[in-house]
């Protein structure tokens, strides 16, 4: 998705139909079992070996990966049931604007004797009446669910039908949800349903986390409207009272904010995506008819798009089906399943990749749930820069990552979201969006080209999460297994801790009797205690007049020397040349003139607090905290720390409110400053 509201940066499965189809068919038998995932750890080759003190806080164990599934639905979502199919019977009238409609909803018990279930809808419809086997049944309109008691108590796997009878004038929520607006004196109905807007307008569970083996779509409207929604456009009936019914269909398995429908007066045009020698899918597009020109000049740019994720992703995953725009008037792009909603704004190069790669990575996978959006925006705005290099080359990829990661800086609190209550922030652009595609750009680095981007395609093919949800974890185990490397150290910090490294170095060179020493001193400072440093592989490009050579150093420790042999004197030393590393750099810092210990922050504190030092030059370094009677109760540091600021961490667990000491200790000298603990 992109909105307005915050400027734009810059801004198949297999060879076969019986092959996609025996995917979806899996996918939706094993839809009520979660399958449990065993990381398997190793180390790493060639220079990135994870060492051995450094504990893998984040395995994709299988415990870890029900209990994230299982208590992470939105609280209205009936977990009793696993729904299949939903045909929507939708009769929609501008004059006046108005709503009436019939959903079906086929769902299987997932529990013995289920005797009732709840449905998302909110009370500004109304629901007239519930069918089962075309007798009503019992039910209570809440504020934005419908409990119903069923005509009989259903078993497990047991397979339950209704007909919700509703009508009323839908109120948006969200970023629109359902809009009844016009271009000129035409009228115009679209919505969009993303994250909790599907109850807003049609009654369904609504959580991305069960998704419809198949949904039927009948809009009944104007005849002089067209009518766009997903999947295939099977007939478009005349009625007798100068209406029509268009009945769009679609096969494969689809979340329910992804459910969309738009209509209005307009013009259409197809483009074809031929995807092998003898195979061709269209390219679908309803756009305003003063638009259609613009449109016609914009929109085919898709085609090569699809080519490029083809490549980089595997195939496009609705090829059965199609691809295509549908014109809105909200503000930005929504990657409804197989038509991208948007604004004129929005026939913009970069956000036409945006939404066509979010068809891999949001509708083929979808996140699980709210707080791991960045599964389907992050990747969405990695796609973008996957585009530019496909299209126009490495230095593009570079150009439009740099402008990404300084957004990305911006980011608030951790990549995945705690809060999913506030729409707008749960849509934050530097955190989720920015950030979520820096992680990205990192990984590639960590893995290597090649196996990062066969761990995206294995992503996507994977048959546990294709057509399916996901989590960061599946994410991060699909990774590991193609990589054969225990990636907990990467994605713990990156996901759930905050900020970024700031690092300083110095360097030196000593002539030896097979080249030349160079010795980096590398520290890092990251205005955060999640985590205190980031362990990071950071290359050192090391420059002569005439040639250059780039070595990666692991960096687990903070502060850490490194040494290597080059054949010459450097003359120049960069840091992340490529700019790989979401990070700043501190140039040229000054050494401090004398030992210094800075007053901690916060203060006081409950849980922990962040002292930072100086050191003028190289020296054992003692840091101990004490309490009121002289007893030491912490020690902080106690090694050999090398010139420059440095930062460490006071954690009080287990210490009780009151006034603490610390003191910095180097030889004869001495420091101290006082520290405050509350409860």
């Amino acid at each position: 998705m992109f909105f307005h509201h915050r400027p734009f940066s810059c801004v198949a499965r297999g060879s076969g139909r019986g092959t996609l189809y025996f995917c979806i068919e899996l996918m939706r038998l094993l839809k009520m079992a979660v399958a449990v995932l065993v990381c398997k750890h190793a180390v790493f080759g060639q220079l990135l070996v994870l060492p051995e003190k450094q504990q893998d806080p984040f395995s994709a164990e299988g415990h870890r990966y029900v209990s994230l599934l299982n208590t992470h639905q939105h609280p209205n979502a009936d977990s009793r049931i696993d729904v299949t199919y939903y045909r929507l019977n939708l009769h929609i009238t501008t004059s006046p604007n108005f709503l009436r409609g019939v959903v079906t909803l086929k769902a299987i018990s997932k529990v013995d004797q289920l005797a009732t279930l709840s449905l998302d809808l909110t009370n500004t419809l109304t629901v007239d009446s519930i069918k089962m086997e075309n007798v009503n049944v019992q039910f209570v309109q809440h504020p934005t669910t419908v409990s119903i008691e069923l005509n009989r108590s259903y078993g497990f796997g047991q397979m339950v039908v209704l007909d919700v009878y509703y009508q009323g004038i839908p109120q948006g929520t969200g970023f629109g949800s359902f809009v009844f607006g016009g271009h000129g004196s035409t009228p115009w109905v679209w919505t969009l349903s993303q994250p909790y807007g599907s109850r807003d307008w049609w009654p369904s569970k609504d959580h991305p986390i069960d998704k419809a083996d198949s949904v039927d779509i009948h809009v009944t409207c104007r005849q002089d409207f067209k009518v766009a929604s997903n999947g295939k456009l099977v007939s478009i009936t005349q009625n007798p009272d100068n209406t029509h019914t268009y009945f769009w269909s679609t096969r494969y398995p689809i979340a329910t904010y992804l459910v969309f429908v738009s209509l209005t007066n307009y013009a259409e045009f197809t483009d074809w995506y031929r995807y092998s020698p003898t195979d061709s899918m269209p390219v679908l597009n309803y756009v305003l008819p003063q638009h259609l020109t613009q449109a016609r000049d914009s929109l085919s740019k898709v085609l090569p798009m699809l080519d490029i994720f083809s490549d980089r992703f595997g195939p496009y995953p609705f090829l059965n089906e199609k691809y295509g725009h549908a014109q809105f008037g909200s503000g930005g792009a929504m990657e409804h399943q197989t038509m991208t909603s948007l604004t004129l704004a929005a026939f913009e190069e970069y956000v036409l990749a945006h939404e066509l790669a979010h068809q891999w990575f949001g509708d083929l996978i979808t996140c699980a749930n709210w707080q791991h959006l960045w599964l389907n925006e992050g990747f969405a705005s990695y796609g973008e820069s996957i585009y530019a290099e496909g299209r126009y080359g490495i230095q593009q990829y570079r150009n439009r990552m740099h402008e990404t990661m300084t957004t990305a800086k911006r980011a608030v609190g951790p990549l995945v979201k705690i809060d999913t209550s506030v729409v707008r922030t749960l849509f934050d652009q530097p955190t989720v969006y920015r950030k979520g595609a820096s992680v990205l750009h990192m990984l590639r680095r960590v893995l290597g080209d090649s196996v990062f981007f066969h761990a995206l395609k294995s992503y996507a093919a994977d048959p546990r999460l294709s057509f399916g949800v996901a989590l960061s974890e599946d994410f991060q185990f699909v990774c590991e297994t193609v990589s054969q490397q225990s990636l907990g150290w990467f994605f713990q910090q990156w996901l759930y801790g905050e900020k970024y490294p700031t690092y300083s170095f110095s360097w030196s060179s000593v002539q030896r009797s097979n080249g030349y020493e160079v010795t980096v001193n590398l520290s890092q400072s990251t205005g955060t205690a999640n985590p205190a440093f980031f362990t990071m592989p950071v290359d050192f490009r090391f420059s002569t007049d005439d040639r250059d050579t780039t070595v990666t150093f692991f960096n687990d420790a903070n502060p850490q020397q490194f040494s290597a042999i080059l054949s010459r004197r450097p003359a120049k030393v960069e840091l992340d040349p490529d700019n790989w590393i979401l990070r700043d750099i501190r140039t040229n810092p000054a050494i401090p003139v004398d030992f210094r210990l800075r007053p901690n922050y916060p203060n006081p504190f409950n849980g922990s607090t962040v002292i930072e030092y100086e050191v003028p030059r190289a020296a054992f370094i003692t840091l101990a905290v004490f309490n009121l009677l002289g007893q030491q109760v912490r020690t902080l540091v106690n090694e050999p720390v090398y010139p420059g600021l440095h930062r460490t961490t006071f954690e009080a667990d287990g210490l009780p409110s009151g006034v603490y000491y610390y003191r910095l200790q180097a030889g004869q000298t001495f420091r101290t400053r006082t520290a405050v603990v509350i409860r």
